[in-house]
């Protein structure tokens, strides 16, 4: 989870591009309950910029088992993989 403070206004614009769902498993904030983290698709660690085009918001498991991850183990062909970007890329097309 990534403690780069986040200006009210950048994170309701990010909520509102969200449309108040987590961008990797989809969950809807006002179905949980619980307030969704604001992610940087491009971790802070890896140099990723605390901007609108690289935020989304992800709940909390999602956001823990990414991580500072960009890749990831692809389950079929080892491979390594890009993980979802959930402000540029479609969710169905990805996971299809």
């Amino acid at each position: 989870m990534n403690s780069t403070y986040i200006a009210p206004e950048l994170r309701r614009q990010v909520a509102e591009d969200a449309h108040h769902r987590c961008g990797y498993c989809l969950s809807d904030e006002s179905l949980t309950g619980i307030s969704l983290s604001i992610d940087h698709i491009i971790p802070a660690a890896a140099g990723g910029p605390t901007a609108r085009d690289n935020l989304w918001l992800a709940c909390r498991a999602c956001n823990e088992f990414k991580g500072a991850r960009t890749h990831a183990d692809d389950p079929t062909t080892g491979e390594q993989a890009r993980l979802f970007d959930p402000r540029h890329q479609t969710w169905r097309e990805h996971f299809a």
